[in-house]
Order: C-alpha cells, then structure tokens, then sequence
C-alpha cells in the first residue's frame, strides 16, 4: 500500500526568536490550508494512504474532509503530540507502518527530531519554521506529487533524492545528539529558551551546509566558505581567541531581520572520521539554532561528521523527472 506520512509540527514558527528578532508567525489556520494543498497534491498522485501523525490542533482535519473518500486516512496510535519528542516517536511508528515518504511542516529543528525516527524513508520539507536550511519554502501541492510520486513508484531514491550529512554529538564516547545543519558551543549553561539568537554566546560551530542563500547560524559559514548538501565534507569555525589573535569579520542574517557582524578567528573543512574536540564546560550544544545538550565539567565532548542522515526529495528535480517521464 503506497503510503505518505504527515508530521506538521504545530509550534513550528512560534519561537522566541518573533520577540528577540523578527521571525514570521505560522498560524496553525495557514499550517491547515498548507495541508490541504499536500493532501490534494498526494491524491492526484493516485496513493493509497495519508498516515498523519495526531496533534492537539488537529491540523489535518480540514485536508482529511477535502480528500474524504478519494484517499484512506489513517492516523499513528501514539498519544496526541505535544513535545518534539512524539515527532520522532511519529516518524519511527511511519517508518515501521511502511511509509513511503514523509511531509513536514517545520523548521530545521522539526526536521532534526523526525529524521531521529525516519530512518532511510525520504522526507518532503515545507518550511514553517524560523529557519530554512533543511526545510525549503516548498508550495504543498507541489510538494504532496513529489511525495506521492515517491509512494507509488513513479520516482525512486536514487533519482530523485539527495542525502543530508549530520553531525554528531559524542560525550564520553556515546552518540548522545545530532544536527542536520548547525551545531554550536556556547558559553551558557542552561538550555532555557532554547532557541540561539546572540552570536555573543559561542564559542565554535560545525557546519554540514553553508549556503549564502540561507538564514541562521550556518550563514556565518556561507561568507567564508559556501558548503551545499551534496559536498562530502563539513565546516568547523572557531568563534573565540587569545588576547591579540587576528580575527575575520563577516555580517551574516543569523535569524530574521537581524543582520549581525562576527568575528571568526580560525576556518576549516572537517571530513567523516574527524573528532573535533569540545572544551567548553560548563555550557551547552545548540543543535539546529537550539540549545539542547548540556556540557558538564569532566566531560568528553567531540564532534564528528556523519554522511548517513536522511534523504531528502528535490522537489524541483522531481517534478522535472514527472514531467519528462
């Protein structure tokens, strides 16, 4: 039964980066219609199943009534969700359910904890978060036919997909974390509000992508060095110094209408293999643009590059393969 997962993240795009910065409120009413032009999208495809993940907001209820008997519609038997970690939870029941695909509405941060779960099932990425990195600013129907298309066949992995790198977070030797674009040091100590909006605070990043049309940590890596999805290696980039170092200065959008100048004082690429090591303790790691893993005196800390994160459907490249098949 070709199958397409839904996981619409309904805190996406309400961070404290709209107070902080000038990031852009999703409503869950634009998150809804956005649905419906996926659901539409996917039927037109001819699959058989939409397996949506439940969410206090019952987002997908209007897109479920448009398709109602065009298309079976399931929902994952999990308690409604109400914390990034049901994303995951969802992606994993979908992965094990036989999905085929997997829609997201979300930022870089929702598509890190499905990718946790996702396993080698392709996703589809509608942004609606602060950042657009992973996630691209996709139209839902277009983006619900390269869905469906990669559930029933018409397209496969290999042709219309690209796989992200991750980078992976080590303490005392045990894989404890990830991120699929951004993971950053910083001096504070506690995960609190989470989201990362003062450069200020860090002390070093690693990159897996670095693309100057692209808002957030890693454009501070675009300005040195520009680092796409498909290259086999990352960037490190030490934000502090000793007294006297010379520094680089470039001005980066590290988050919506906030354009800021920072100081680089050491660059290079990082290749699968390498353990860069992590000093700064106490603080945290923020991964995606939020502090999520707290840094504790004695610890071990390193990070390491990883070429086996999830796959991703080129939306455009697919429905160019649609058109001329």
């Amino acid at each position: 039964m070709s199958t397409v997962g839904i996981i619409a993240n309904p805190a996406a795009g309400k961070d404290i980066r709209r107070l902080v910065a000038h990031g852009r409120v999703v409503s869950n009413q634009e998150k809804a219609n956005i649905l419906r032009r996926v659901f539409a999208g996917v039927v037109s495809t001819g699959a058989d199943r939409l397996l949506v993940m439940p969410d206090h907001s019952g987002l997908a209820r209007p897109a479920a009534n448009d398709v109602e008997g065009q298309i079976k519609i399931d929902y994952v038997e999990m308690p409604v969700a109400d914390h990034q970690g049901a994303s995951t939870n969802a992606a994993r029941a979908m992965a094990e359910q036989g999905a085929d695909s997997i829609v997201t509405l979300g930022g870089d941060g929702t598509n890190r904890v499905v990718a946790k779960g996702a396993g080698t099932v392709p996703l589809v990425p509608i942004s609606t978060g602060t950042n657009n990195v992973f996630p691209a600013n996709t139209e839902g129907t277009l983006a619900g036919i390269a869905a469906g298309a990669m559930a029933t066949g018409a397209l496969t992995i290999e042709e219309a997909c690209r796989r992200s790198k991750r980078i992976d977070i080590y303490v005392n030797g045990e894989r404890r974390d990830d991120a699929l674009v951004d993971a950053a040091v910083s001096n504070q100590m506690f995960v609190g509000a989470r989201a990362v909006w003062d450069t200020k605070t860090l002390q070093s990043m690693f990159l897996t992508r670095a693309e100057p049309a692209s808002i957030g940590l890693s454009s501070i890596g675009s300005r040195i060095m520009p680092i796409s999805i498909d290259q086999e290696y990352g960037l490190y980039i030490r934000l502090t110094g000793e007294p006297g170092e010379n520094a680089t200065t470039v001005r980066a959008p590290i988050a919506p209408g906030t354009i800021v100048d920072v100081e680089i004082m050491e660059w290079r690429k990082f290749y699968p293999g390498d353990k860069i090591a992590v000093d700064t303790q106490p603080g945290t790691f923020a991964l995606d643009g939020e502090r999520e893993v707290e840094l504790l005196p004695g610890h071990d800390v390193y990070a390491a590059l990883a070429t086996d994160g999830p796959w991703v459907v080129d939306v455009p490249l697919a429905l160019t393969l649609l058109a001329t098949k």
